[in-house]
Protein backbone atom coordinates (compact mmCIF):
# COMPACT_ATOMS: atom_id res chain seq x y z
CA UNK A 1 0.00 0.00 0.00
CA UNK A 2 1.35 3.36 -1.01
CA UNK A 3 2.05 5.73 1.88
CA UNK A 4 1.54 9.35 1.16
CA UNK A 5 4.52 11.51 2.16
CA UNK A 6 3.94 13.88 5.01
CA UNK A 7 3.62 17.46 3.90
CA UNK A 8 6.67 19.60 4.51
CA UNK A 9 6.38 21.91 7.46
CA UNK A 10 7.08 25.42 6.36
CA UNK A 11 8.59 27.53 9.11
CA UNK A 12 7.15 30.99 9.35
CA UNK A 13 9.41 33.70 8.01
CA UNK A 14 11.45 35.32 10.76
CA UNK A 15 11.00 39.02 11.21
CA UNK A 16 14.50 40.25 12.06
CA UNK A 17 13.12 43.66 12.90
CA UNK A 18 11.51 42.16 16.03
CA UNK A 19 14.79 41.10 17.64
CA UNK A 20 15.37 42.66 21.08
CA UNK A 21 17.49 45.78 21.04
CA UNK A 22 20.22 44.24 23.20
CA UNK A 23 20.53 41.32 20.76
CA UNK A 24 20.72 43.69 17.80
CA UNK A 25 23.38 45.76 19.55
CA UNK A 26 25.46 42.65 20.20
CA UNK A 27 25.27 41.71 16.52
CA UNK A 28 26.11 45.23 15.34
CA UNK A 29 29.20 45.32 17.56
CA UNK A 30 30.65 42.65 15.26
CA UNK A 31 30.42 45.05 12.33
CA UNK A 32 32.76 47.90 11.53
CA UNK A 33 31.82 51.53 12.02
CA UNK A 34 31.48 52.23 8.30
CA UNK A 35 29.35 49.09 7.72
CA UNK A 36 26.93 50.20 10.42
CA UNK A 37 26.66 53.73 9.06
CA UNK A 38 26.22 52.58 5.47
CA UNK A 39 24.02 49.53 5.98
CA UNK A 40 22.61 48.31 9.28
CA UNK A 41 21.00 51.59 10.29
CA UNK A 42 19.17 51.87 6.96
CA UNK A 43 17.29 48.55 7.05
CA UNK A 44 14.29 49.39 9.22
CA UNK A 45 13.14 51.57 12.08
CA UNK A 46 14.01 49.10 14.88
CA UNK A 47 17.53 48.63 13.52
CA UNK A 48 17.96 52.39 13.32
CA UNK A 49 16.97 52.66 16.98
CA UNK A 50 19.51 49.94 17.85
CA UNK A 51 22.41 51.59 16.03
CA UNK A 52 21.78 54.85 17.88
CA UNK A 53 22.70 53.26 21.21
CA UNK A 54 25.69 55.21 22.65
CA UNK A 55 27.32 51.98 23.83
CA UNK A 56 27.76 50.94 20.21
CA UNK A 57 29.95 53.97 19.52
CA UNK A 58 32.41 53.85 22.41
CA UNK A 59 35.06 52.48 20.02
CA UNK A 60 34.96 54.02 16.55
CA UNK A 61 37.22 52.46 13.93
CA UNK A 62 37.23 53.95 10.42
CA UNK A 63 40.35 52.26 9.04
CA UNK A 64 41.13 49.60 6.43
CA UNK A 65 37.93 50.07 4.44
CA UNK A 66 37.64 50.40 0.68
CA UNK A 67 35.70 53.62 1.07
CA UNK A 68 38.66 55.12 2.93
CA UNK A 69 41.18 54.08 0.29
CA UNK A 70 39.08 55.32 -2.64
CA UNK A 71 37.91 58.58 -1.01
CA UNK A 72 36.63 59.97 -4.31
CA UNK A 73 35.95 63.68 -4.15
CA UNK A 74 37.86 64.35 -0.94
CA UNK A 75 37.36 63.66 2.77
CA UNK A 76 33.99 65.37 3.24
CA UNK A 77 31.80 62.25 3.12
CA UNK A 78 33.90 60.28 5.59
CA UNK A 79 34.18 63.29 7.91
CA UNK A 80 30.38 63.61 7.87
CA UNK A 81 30.06 59.91 8.73
CA UNK A 82 32.57 60.30 11.55
CA UNK A 83 30.52 63.17 12.98
CA UNK A 84 27.42 60.95 13.02
CA UNK A 85 29.35 58.31 14.97
CA UNK A 86 30.66 60.94 17.41
CA UNK A 87 27.16 62.37 17.96
CA UNK A 88 25.70 58.92 18.57
CA UNK A 89 28.32 58.19 21.23
CA UNK A 90 26.74 60.95 23.33
CA UNK A 91 30.08 61.89 24.86
CA UNK A 92 31.03 58.29 25.72
CA UNK A 93 33.46 57.60 22.86
CA UNK A 94 36.72 56.24 24.33
CA UNK A 95 38.64 55.39 21.16
CA UNK A 96 38.76 56.89 17.67
CA UNK A 97 40.77 55.33 14.83
CA UNK A 98 40.98 56.74 11.32
CA UNK A 99 43.30 57.04 8.38
CA UNK A 100 43.81 59.49 5.54
CA UNK A 101 40.57 61.49 5.70
CA UNK A 102 40.72 63.29 9.06
CA UNK A 103 40.83 67.08 8.86
CA UNK A 104 41.62 69.78 11.41
CA UNK A 105 37.94 70.69 11.47
CA UNK A 106 37.00 67.10 12.40
CA UNK A 107 39.54 67.16 15.24
CA UNK A 108 37.84 70.27 16.61
CA UNK A 109 34.50 68.46 16.36
CA UNK A 110 35.86 65.51 18.37
CA UNK A 111 37.24 67.85 21.04
CA UNK A 112 33.86 69.53 21.47
CA UNK A 113 31.91 66.27 21.89
CA UNK A 114 34.19 63.45 23.11
CA UNK A 115 34.92 64.16 26.76
CA UNK A 116 35.69 60.49 27.50
CA UNK A 117 38.30 59.98 24.77
CA UNK A 118 41.25 57.84 25.93
CA UNK A 119 42.75 56.76 22.62
CA UNK A 120 43.27 58.57 19.30
CA UNK A 121 44.92 56.76 16.38
CA UNK A 122 45.44 58.69 13.15
CA UNK A 123 47.45 57.33 10.22
CA UNK A 124 48.54 59.18 7.08
CA UNK A 125 46.15 62.09 7.70
CA UNK A 126 47.63 64.72 5.40
CA UNK A 127 44.76 67.19 5.89
CA UNK A 128 45.88 67.98 9.47
CA UNK A 129 47.88 70.96 10.69
CA UNK A 130 50.50 70.27 13.37
CA UNK A 131 49.28 73.02 15.70
CA UNK A 132 45.81 71.42 15.64
CA UNK A 133 47.29 68.19 16.98
CA UNK A 134 48.76 70.11 19.89
CA UNK A 135 45.47 71.84 20.64
CA UNK A 136 43.66 68.52 20.41
CA UNK A 137 46.02 66.93 22.95
CA UNK A 138 45.47 69.87 25.31
CA UNK A 139 41.68 69.55 25.16
CA UNK A 140 41.45 65.77 25.82
CA UNK A 141 42.49 65.28 29.46
CA UNK A 142 41.91 61.50 29.58
CA UNK A 143 44.20 60.51 26.69
CA UNK A 144 46.35 57.46 27.39
CA UNK A 145 47.19 56.40 23.83
CA UNK A 146 48.18 58.56 20.84
CA UNK A 147 49.10 57.57 17.31
CA UNK A 148 50.12 60.08 14.65
CA UNK A 149 51.81 57.80 12.12
CA UNK A 150 52.91 58.43 8.53
CA UNK A 151 53.06 62.19 9.08
CA UNK A 152 55.46 64.81 10.40
CA UNK A 153 55.95 64.85 14.16
CA UNK A 154 57.83 67.90 15.39
CA UNK A 155 59.88 67.58 18.59
CA UNK A 156 58.03 70.64 19.94
CA UNK A 157 54.74 68.79 19.54
CA UNK A 158 56.10 65.78 21.43
CA UNK A 159 57.22 68.03 24.29
CA UNK A 160 53.82 69.73 24.31
CA UNK A 161 52.08 66.35 24.54
CA UNK A 162 54.40 65.46 27.42
CA UNK A 163 53.50 68.68 29.22
CA UNK A 164 49.74 68.10 29.01
CA UNK A 165 49.85 64.28 29.27
CA UNK A 166 52.90 63.36 31.37
CA UNK A 167 51.33 59.97 32.18
CA UNK A 168 50.76 58.94 28.56
CA UNK A 169 51.08 55.16 28.26
CA UNK A 170 51.24 54.51 24.51
CA UNK A 171 52.71 56.51 21.62
CA UNK A 172 52.91 55.44 17.96
CA UNK A 173 54.64 57.70 15.43
CA UNK A 174 55.78 55.27 12.74
CA UNK A 175 56.91 56.25 9.24
CA UNK A 176 57.28 54.14 6.10
CA UNK A 177 60.82 53.00 5.44
CA UNK A 178 61.45 54.63 2.03
CA UNK A 179 58.29 54.33 -0.02
CA UNK A 180 55.33 52.54 1.45
CA UNK A 181 51.59 52.97 1.38
CA UNK A 182 51.74 55.87 -1.07
CA UNK A 183 53.90 58.03 1.22
CA UNK A 184 57.35 59.17 0.07
CA UNK A 185 59.92 59.91 2.76
CA UNK A 186 62.17 62.80 1.73
CA UNK A 187 65.75 63.39 2.86
CA UNK A 188 67.78 66.59 2.58
CA UNK A 189 70.94 68.14 4.04
CA UNK A 190 69.20 69.02 7.29
CA UNK A 191 68.24 65.42 8.03
CA UNK A 192 71.54 64.62 9.78
CA UNK A 193 71.05 67.58 12.13
CA UNK A 194 67.51 66.51 12.98
CA UNK A 195 68.43 62.91 13.74
CA UNK A 196 67.38 61.88 17.26
CA UNK A 197 65.42 65.10 17.94
CA UNK A 198 62.19 63.15 18.31
CA UNK A 199 63.84 60.49 20.46
CA UNK A 200 65.37 63.12 22.76
CA UNK A 201 62.01 64.91 23.06
CA UNK A 202 60.31 61.64 24.08
CA UNK A 203 63.03 60.85 26.62
CA UNK A 204 62.69 64.33 28.14
CA UNK A 205 58.91 64.52 28.43
CA UNK A 206 57.19 61.09 28.38
CA UNK A 207 58.65 59.20 31.33
CA UNK A 208 55.59 56.98 31.94
CA UNK A 209 55.43 55.36 28.49
CA UNK A 210 54.77 51.59 28.38
CA UNK A 211 54.51 51.18 24.60
CA UNK A 212 56.49 53.13 22.02
CA UNK A 213 56.42 52.53 18.29
CA UNK A 214 58.88 54.61 16.21
CA UNK A 215 59.33 52.36 13.19
CA UNK A 216 61.04 54.22 10.36
CA UNK A 217 61.77 57.44 12.27
CA UNK A 218 65.06 59.38 12.16
CA UNK A 219 67.07 57.88 14.98
CA UNK A 220 70.46 56.36 15.79
CA UNK A 221 71.69 54.31 18.74
CA UNK A 222 72.11 57.46 20.82
CA UNK A 223 68.41 58.14 20.45
CA UNK A 224 67.55 54.61 21.55
CA UNK A 225 69.77 54.91 24.63
CA UNK A 226 68.12 58.21 25.55
CA UNK A 227 64.63 56.68 25.27
CA UNK A 228 65.53 53.68 27.41
CA UNK A 229 66.99 55.95 30.10
CA UNK A 230 64.19 58.53 29.99
CA UNK A 231 61.32 56.00 29.82
CA UNK A 232 62.19 53.45 32.54
CA UNK A 233 58.76 51.77 32.47
CA UNK A 234 58.84 50.75 28.79
CA UNK A 235 57.44 47.28 28.16
CA UNK A 236 57.46 47.29 24.36
CA UNK A 237 59.69 49.23 21.95
CA UNK A 238 59.35 49.04 18.16
CA UNK A 239 62.24 50.61 16.23
CA UNK A 240 62.01 48.52 13.08
CA UNK A 241 62.91 50.29 9.81
CA UNK A 242 65.10 52.81 11.67
CA UNK A 243 67.91 52.49 9.17
CA UNK A 244 70.52 54.36 11.25
CA UNK A 245 70.19 52.10 14.30
CA UNK A 246 73.12 49.70 14.51
CA UNK A 247 72.03 46.48 16.22
CA UNK A 248 75.14 45.51 18.16
CA UNK A 249 75.86 43.90 21.53
CA UNK A 250 75.76 47.24 23.33
CA UNK A 251 72.29 48.01 21.99
CA UNK A 252 71.01 44.56 22.91
CA UNK A 253 72.42 44.99 26.40
CA UNK A 254 70.57 48.28 26.86
CA UNK A 255 67.34 46.69 25.63
CA UNK A 256 67.62 43.60 27.85
CA UNK A 257 65.21 44.84 30.53
CA UNK A 258 62.38 45.60 28.10
CA UNK A 259 59.87 42.76 27.66
CA UNK A 260 59.48 43.21 23.93
CA UNK A 261 61.89 44.86 21.51
CA UNK A 262 61.41 44.91 17.75
CA UNK A 263 64.72 45.78 16.11
CA UNK A 264 65.70 46.86 12.58
CA UNK A 265 66.52 44.03 10.21
CA UNK A 266 66.99 44.35 6.45
CA UNK A 267 64.93 41.27 5.61
CA UNK A 268 62.06 41.65 8.08
CA UNK A 269 61.13 41.71 11.73
CA UNK A 270 63.55 40.80 14.51
CA UNK A 271 62.91 40.15 18.18
CA UNK A 272 65.34 39.61 20.99
CA UNK A 273 65.59 35.90 21.94
CA UNK A 274 63.31 34.69 24.68
CA UNK A 275 60.87 37.56 24.68
CA UNK A 276 57.16 36.90 24.52
CA UNK A 277 56.35 39.12 21.55
CA UNK A 278 57.74 38.20 18.12
CA UNK A 279 55.38 39.70 15.58
CA UNK A 280 54.21 43.24 15.01
CA UNK A 281 50.51 42.68 15.64
CA UNK A 282 51.08 41.07 19.00
CA UNK A 283 53.38 43.89 20.02
CA UNK A 284 50.75 46.45 19.09
CA UNK A 285 48.16 44.82 21.33
CA UNK A 286 50.27 44.18 24.43
CA UNK A 287 49.29 47.44 26.07
CA UNK A 288 46.85 49.08 23.71
CA UNK A 289 43.22 48.87 24.93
Amino acid sequence: MDVEPSPLIVSPARDWSELPLDALSTIFMKLGTIEILMGAGLVCRSWLVAVKSPELWRFVDMTNHQMVFSMNGGPETLCAMAKVAIDRSDGRMESFRAQMFVTSELLDYIVSRANSLKSIQLTNCLFLWTHKLGRFASKCPLLEEIEFSYQKMLPELIRHIGSVHPNLKCLRISLPSIYEGGVHREYDDSWEDMKNEEAFAIAESLHELRFLQMAGRCMSNEGVYAIIKGCPHLECLDITKCCDVDVDDKLRSHCAKIKCVLLPKPMGWSSLPGFACQIEDKAKTMISP
